[in-house]
């Protein structure tokens, strides 16, 4: 558990007097630890191990700790597991000649000081603020100060498991937050997953560096300097998204027992990308013109080509005939109109209003030209009736086994004159609580999965052997079989991203993206034909799918959700391109090609292809920073500039005009 027997370890914990004895020998997971480690800290390791009273100590630091409170008796133990002693000399700096932190220390025995002169007595814990924010302080050591440190890949690792025990109720509370109910859902999923849930006791100061906070429960004083501002309660906020100039001299303390939630900017430009300040507005932007029902695309072309104008006013007003030509959003501050206030994401757009407006803040304008749309035409489609009566299972004619594995085969098969696929899986006697489970869930997502693009599914069946799935027949060929033009690539690529986007609406995780489930017609029309790893959930856990198309954070077990199923497209992608796999092309051991994978870093593309748009797709889609693999939302990805060439309106296949009749 971390912890040496005392018999075996002799230390003198801090609150005996003296300096610690040195033992001779170091327990071997500590040695493991700072061996792996890159201390940068200006700090010497002592070759010290743990005995019951160090454990117990760090222990109760911990479950004190505003962070550290929220862990688990097997996580807290982890820590301790991985911590190691370390020695800063008097008057030395903890931070001296490097830009980045690597550790969090907690103190043991001496005292350090910052800058300001606020002292760090034994029992504190110093540099996780660093680590979080990805900056440095000044830090000086009184006297000779002794800390157990832990690196920043295991604190990262607590932080994680912080944040993906509370995404759910984070999720939840973001959406009805102020400011991120304008974000796209992929946006929010990211925000939710990176946003640190905190608690701080009464009289407690509460983080208030490079950060955006918002109060959850419990209230806060605001002071500006000295001077008390105001008390903040649940749900409001401070600190900043993205202004640089951040309040100087701002603290903030509790009044009672307060919980928060945490945004760094180091994980929000992780999540939506830098100049965070252009892609609030148009998140802002994209949410109000999805509400006055401008098409997707024709959004994010809007968008991409910014399309818009940014004007700043102060308590100035708007100009009549902005108002009545154009459409003006507010992404920033506020505008007051004859004692109505317009809040930020709220428009001003009237042919006829004469009403004096005074803006204070920033407007978006985008011209109503640019809003008016030539032959778009939106057909209502009706619901699939495409079985007006289900065939029985003694009624469907065996064609052919078309294919065989050892718990599935692929049989064709014909009612009625009508071709149709029938997918067999075969019982598992020792597991048959588990299978019938899961074949339900399957029969679920395929009931509620409609996209054109993915085989149409018709009827479930199940006799003392088999269950079986009736699906359409598609006459085509897999599409890893297939050579095809660089138009044909890129229609099938979007092709795909549609499907991935019903997936994505449905919370449907397919595990299953790769080119050998993918069947093309001779028309070039792209279906997926295999969603038998697939899973509605918002976020899993299970190792599942093939090895070569599997994103990092599936093999890494630090859960996944649709992201990851971006990243095997963009090893479709790749593969169609250039007929390999980016990662683990010449390996079969699915280890090695694990590792090959978590261990890559940039993307490499064969010297012979310079298409920069095409690097840039690639990138985005094999991208380890899972929030960034789609952008805001599909669309902003079916605009993407390498698609430019291609008619994006009519790429999807004919719906089947085919029924099943009695």
């Amino acid at each position: 558990m971390g912890c040496t027997s005392s018999i075996e370890q002799t230390t003198i914990i801090s609150s005996k007097a003296g300096k610690p004895k040195l033992t001779k020998s170091m327990s071997t997971s500590s040695i493991v630890c700072y061996r792996n480690s890159k201390i940068r800290e200006n700090v010497t390791i002592l070759n010290q191990g743990k005995s019951q009273l160090d454990c117990q100590f760090i222990t109760q630091v911990l479950k004190k700790h505003y962070i550290f409170y929220q862990l688990n008796e097997e996580s807290i133990q982890n820590i301790i597991k991985h911590m190691f002693y370390c020695l800063i000399k008097q008057n030395h700096h903890l931070y001296q000649n490097i830009n980045a932190p690597s550790c969090m220390f907690l103190i043991d025995k001496g005292q350090l000081k910052t800058q300001n002169f606020t002292l760090f007595q034994p029992g504190s814990i110093v540099g996780e603020d660093n680590l979080l924010l990805g900056s440095i302080k000044f830090i000086e050591a009184i006297e000779d100060t002794y800390m157990w440190c832990l690196d920043r890949i295991q604190f990262n690792k607590a932080i994680q498991y912080i944040t993906t025990q509370s995404f759910v109720t984070n999720r939840a509370f973001l959406q009805q937050q102020y400011l991120f109910q304008y974000f796209s859902q992929n946006q929010l999923d990211g925000i939710a997953a990176n946003i640190l849930p905190v608690q701080y006791q009464k009289n407690q100061v509460m983080f208030s560096d490079d950060a955006f906070v918002i109060i959850k429960n419990g209230e806060a004083s605001l002071f500006k300097g000295n001077k008390f501002s105001k008390t903040l309660s649940r749900r409001d906020t401070y600190g900043t998204l993205y202004k640089l100039n951040k309040p100087k001299n701002t603290k903030v303390r509790a009044i009672i027992e307060t919980q928060c939630l945490i945004l760094t900017q180091p994980k929000l430009i992780e999540v939506i990308g830098f100049n965070i300040q252009k892609q609030i507005y148009q998140a802002i932007i994209r949410h109000v013109l999805i509400e006055i029902e401008i098409p997707g695309l024709e959004i994010e072309k809007i968008l991409e080509k910014e399309q818009y104008k940014l004007k700043i006013y102060n308590n100035e007003s708007i100009k009549q005939r902005q108002i009545h030509e154009d459409l003006s959003i507010i992404v920033d501050g506020s505008v007051d109109c004859e004692g109505e206030t317009l809040k930020l994401g709220e428009f001003i757009s009237d042919q006829f209003d004469n009403s004096l407006y005074v803006a204070n803040g920033t407007i978006a304008i985008i011209q109503r030209d640019s809003l008016y749309i030539e032959d778009y035409i939106i057909e209502e489609s009706s619901d699939d009736e495409s079985i007006k009566c289900k065939p029985r299972f003694i009624e469907l004619k065996q064609l052919q086994i078309i294919r065989r594995n050892s718990n599935n085969i692929i049989n064709l098969v014909q009612f009625k004159q009508q071709n149709y696929i029938l997918r067999q899986i075969n019982k598992q006697s020792q597991q048959k609580t588990q299978q019938e489970r899961r074949m339900k869930s399957q029969k679920k997502i395929f009931e509620i999965l409609k996209c054109p693009n993915v085989s149409k599914y018709y009827q479930f069946y199940e006799d003392n052997t088999s269950y079986y799935f009736l699906f359409q027949f598609i006459d085509g060929t897999l599409l890893s079989e297939r050579r095809l033009t660089l138009p044909q690539i890129q229609s099938s690529i979007l092709q795909m991203i549609s499907i991935l986007d019903a997936c994505y609406k449905n919370s449907i995780i397919c595990r299953s993206i790769k080119l050998d489930n993918f069947l093309i017609d001779y028309q070039a029309n792209v279906y997926l034909i295999n969603l038998l790893n697939a899973k509605q959930a918002s976020r899993t856990y299970t190792i599942i799918g093939s090895p070569h198309y599997m994103a990092p954070e599936i093999l890494e077990g630090r859960g996944y959700d649709c992201n990851s199923d971006v990243w095997s497209l963009g090893v479709c992608l790749y593969e169609l391109l250039f007929e390999s796999v980016p990662y683990g092309q010449a390996l079969d051991d699915p280890y090695q090609i694990y590792e090959e994978i978590i261990g890559s870093s940039e993307l490499e593309f064969p010297d012979s292809y310079k298409d920069e748009q095409g690097k840039s797709l690639m990138k985005q889609l094999i991208n380890k920073n899972v929030y960034q693999r789609i952008g805001s939302n599909f669309d902003q990805l079916k605009n993407h500039s390498w698609f430019s060439s291609l008619d994006i309106s009519n790429i999807s296949p004919i719906e089947s005009q085919i029924e099943i009749r009695c």
